[in-house]
């Protein structure tokens, strides 16, 4: 059973880039809600890929998307939507 994580960022000008990774957190919650708190506060995102450092600020980000969701999400975060478009 492959449980890679999906990463999508859509960027301000309307490009976008894929990424998949491996899940770096299995079986810790408090892991997972303190390294999505650590990056919505930083002010860019860093992500290692293919031997190479991207640091991406979050003012040039959109937004992004995460599949599957992690197990712990932000605190207020909306639970249970589905998309219509």
């Amino acid at each position: 059973m492959n449980e890679d994580r999906q990463l999508t960022i859509h960027f301000n000008n309307g490009n976008r880039m894929d990424l998949t990774f491996p899940v770096r957190y299995k079986n810790s919650t408090a892991a997972v809600q303190e390294a999505v708190k650590r990056a919505l506060e930083a002010d860019k995102l860093a992500i290692e890929a293919e031997g190479k450092l991207l640091v991406i600020p979050w003012s040039s980000i959109k937004q992004i998307e995460l599949t599957p969701a992690p197990a712990a999400v932000p605190f207020g975060a909306i639970m249970g939507a589905h998309i219509s478009q």
